[in-house]
């Protein structure tokens, strides 16, 4: 072992870094403004979705209609990636959702009533399950022998209901989608221990209530003042975060600014965990 390990190599900026995005073409989305933010950085960005309408806003993204839920879709996916460009760099999962991520479920607003681990059906539970543990793992096993070539990052996205739960009677999130982000959190870590010594990072962002397209929809079933996880007015902050703050923190996990970072949850939230 050296002082600084075999993988501490510093970014040759003559190379191009490619980044893939999951569930980043919905313009109100936080994988939108991530993928964005990934192009400032000068990055060739990859965009897997199945919000084929969303791809337009995308011109100049690589944009793969994509089932993150389908291992094998997945699978081709990253394959496509690797062959256009040559290398992965980074992945960013931002697929996911309270209530699923089928064509229909990305512009439908959530179901009404409370789903909990203990009244929710299997199909509930393997839905939910399926859109926000299952297809990060599928992701990142995919990208994974790619990343390892020459060291990288991976982000995942959780949520404060991982923290907190979903309390009984509140609208527009469920159970099994708090069990999941957990999941993800868990993954990140295993994730951080297994690809450490080939310079792969592995970390993830635990955003609170954030004013995107899906928190419009949610506020819409539930009052403007009460979020899925509870009333806006416990967050101390007064306010819930904007994409582009979630987005922020992302892309910079993604950079060599936070070369020494894995295996973090990074709560962005306005203390909400705290109070």
């Amino acid at each position: 072992m050296t002082l600084f390990g075999p993988w501490y190599v510093p970014h040759n900026p003559v190379m191009q870094r490619v980044a893939i995005v999951t569930g980043g073409a919905k313009p109100d989305s936080i994988g939108h403004a991530v993928a964005l933010g990934l192009l400032e950085e000068q990055m060739h960005v990859a965009v897997a979705d199945l919000y084929e309408a969303g791809f337009s806003t995308l011109s100049e993204c690589f944009c793969i209609r994509t089932d993150a839920n389908d291992a094998d879709a997945v699978e081709r996916m990253v394959c496509e990636v690797a062959g256009k460009f040559g290398r992965i760099d980074a992945l960013v999962n931002c697929v996911g959702g309270s209530w699923g991520i089928t064509a229909q479920d990305l512009t439908a607003p959530p179901p009404r009533g409370f789903r909990g681990v203990t009244n929710c059906s299997l199909e509930d539970w393997r839905t939910i399950i399926g859109a926000n543990l299952d297809s990060t793992f599928y992701a990142c096993r995919a990208a994974a022998p790619h990343l390892k070539k020459q060291g990288g990052a991976i982000v995942n996205v959780a949520s404060i209901a991982a923290r907190k739960g979903i309390p009984p009677g509140a609208q527009g999130s469920s159970g099994p989608y708090a069990v999941a982000k957990a999941g993800v959190m868990a993954l990140t870590r295993q994730l951080a221990l297994e690809l450490g010594q080939f310079g792969v990072r592995a970390n993830c962002v635990v955003p609170g209530v954030i004013a995107s397209g899906r928190l419009a929809r949610v506020l819409e079933i539930s009052g403007k003042d009460q979020g899925p996880e509870g009333p806006l007015a416990q967050i101390p902050m007064r306010r819930v975060g904007t994409v582009a703050e979630t987005a922020a923190l992302i892309v910079a996990l993604c950079t060599d600014d936070t070369s020494y970072m894995t295996g973090v949850m990074v709560d962005i939230n306005g203390a909400s965990y705290a109070a």
